[in-house]
C-alpha cells in the first residue's frame, strides 16, 4: 500500500499544477472551502473534522498565494452579481470549536485572511460539545473492547485498537445521523451508558467558544459568525416545527448576541439527505439569503443560494488533492 501511494502521489501533484495552467479562474465560480477544528496533532482513533495545524498553515499559505480568499457574505453577493475576481475563494469553520481563537487566529490574521464561523447557538459557552463528538470521547477513552450497536442495526463493533475503534466510530455515526432525532438521542444514550461515559466529560480539543470569545473575534476583523442550529441536529430528521424552531432561534441567538443577522447559514452535517425544502423555506423566511451544504463542490451563478456547495476539507485529504478541489478540478461528490 505504501509503493502504490508513493506511485500516485507524484501524477497527482502534477495534475494539481497543471491544472492551474490551464484553467485560470472564472468569475462566476467560488470555491467555498469547509473546515470544523484544527488539533496541534492528528488524533487517535481518527477523526475526520479535527485538521492537523500544520495541514491547515500549509493550505491557507497556498490559498493566500494561488486564490483570491474574500470574506464570505461579500463572495456571495459578488457572485450572485457576477462580479467575483478569478479563482475567488472564501474559509468557512463549522461548528465553533475554540481551536479557530487559539489555531486559525494567528495565521489568518497573519496572511490577512477572513472567515465565517456558523455556532452551535445553545452549545457556545458551555461545557457541551456537539452528540458526535460526545460519541468520539467516549469511545476514544472507554475500557470496552466492543460496543453492542445492534439498537442501530450494527451488532456488535470491534474497538480493540484505535484503527478499529475509528471504524466503529465511523459506522456508528453514518448509522446515527440516518434515525429520526427522538431515535437517536435514545441510542446515543443507551451506547454512552454501555462504554462508561461520565455525564460531563472533559471536552479536550472539542471545547467551544464561549460569546466572549465570539465578540473578541469578531472585533479583530477577521472572522464573522453565522448560525448552525441550536444542538447539532440533522434537519431532515426533525419534525416541521422543530426545523422552523432550530433555524430561528439560532439565527436570533446570533443576531441578538452580535446585533446583526446573519446572512448566511450553514445545514448541520449538510449533505443532500441532511436537509429539505422545509429548511431552506425557514431559512428565507427570515429573510436569510444563502444557506451551506456540504455537497462537494464550487458555488456557481446558477446555484441554488439556499444549497450552496462548498470544498470539504478533513484530515485525510493529501495536499494536492486539496488544491485539485480548490480549484473545482475534482469531482463532484454529494
Amino acid at each position: 500500500m505504501t509503493s502504490l501511494r508513493q506511485g500516485l502521489a507524484v501524477p497527482v501533484a502534477e495534475l494539481a499544477d497543471l491544472g492551474a495552467r490551464l484553467w485560470p479562474g472564472s468569475r462566476r465560480r467560488l470555491a467555498i472551502l469547509m473546515y470544523h477544528g484544527l488539533v496541534e496533532r492528528r488524533l487517535e482513533p481518527f477523526c475526520w473534522h479535527q485538521l492537523p495545524l500544520e495541514a491547515f498553515e500549509r493550505q491557507v499559505r497556498w490559498v493566500s498565494r494561488n486564490l483570491h480568499p474574500l470574506p464570505l457574505e461579500e463572495a456571495l453577493d459578488r457572485l450572485v452579481a457576477g462580479t467575483l475576481p478569478p479563482r475567488a475563494c472564501a474559509l468557512t469553520f463549522d461548528d465553533g470549536y475554540r481551536s479557530v481563537r487559539d489555531l486559525a487566529l494567528p495565521l489568518l490574521a497573519a496572511l490577512g485572511l477572513h472567515a465565517t464561523v456558523f455556532l452551535i447557538t445553545d452549545l457556545v459557552g458551555t461545557a457541551e460539545v456537539p452528540w458526535p463528538d460526545r460519541l468520539y470521547l467516549a469511545v476514544r477513552a472507554t475500557s470496552a473492547r466492543a460496543l453492542d450497536a445492534g439498537a442501530a442495526g450494527l451488532g456488535i463493533l470491534d474497538l480493540s485498537g484505535a484503527e478499529r475503534r475509528a471504524e466503529a466510530l465511523g459506522r456508528a455515526l453514518t448509522a446515527l445521523k440516518a434515525l429520526p432525532a427522538p431515535r437517536k438521542r435514545v441510542v446515543l444514550a443507551q451506547w454512552l451508558e454501555q462504554l462508561g461515559a461520565p455525564p460531563d466529560p472533559d471536552p479536550g480539543e472539542f471545547r467551544l467558544l464561549d460569546w466572549e470569545d465570539v465578540r473578541a473575534l469578531g472585533a479583530t476583523g477577521h472572522v464573522a459568525f453565522g448560525a448552525h442550529t441550536t444542538r447539532h441536529e440533522i434537519l431532515s430528521r426533525l419534525s416541521d416545527d422543530e426545523v422552523r424552531e432550530t433555524i430561528a432561534r439560532s439565527q436570533g441567538e446570533v443576531a441578538r448576541r452580535l446585533g446583526r443577522m446573519p446572512r448566511v447559514f450553514a445545514y448541520p452535517n449538510g449533505r443532500a439527505v441532511d436537509f429539505d425544502a422545509r429548511a431552506s423555506q425557514a431559512v428565507g423566511a427570515l429573510g436569510v439569503p444563502y444557506a451551506l451544504s456540504t455537497v462537494e463542490g464550487l458555488a456557481e451563478a446558477g446555484s441554488d443560494p439556499f444549497a450552496l456547495p462548498r470544498v470539504n476539507v478533513g484530515s485525510d485529504l493529501p495536499y494536492a488533492v486539496f488544491r485539485l478541489r480548490a480549484r473545482g478540478l475534482w469531482p463532484r461528490r454529494a
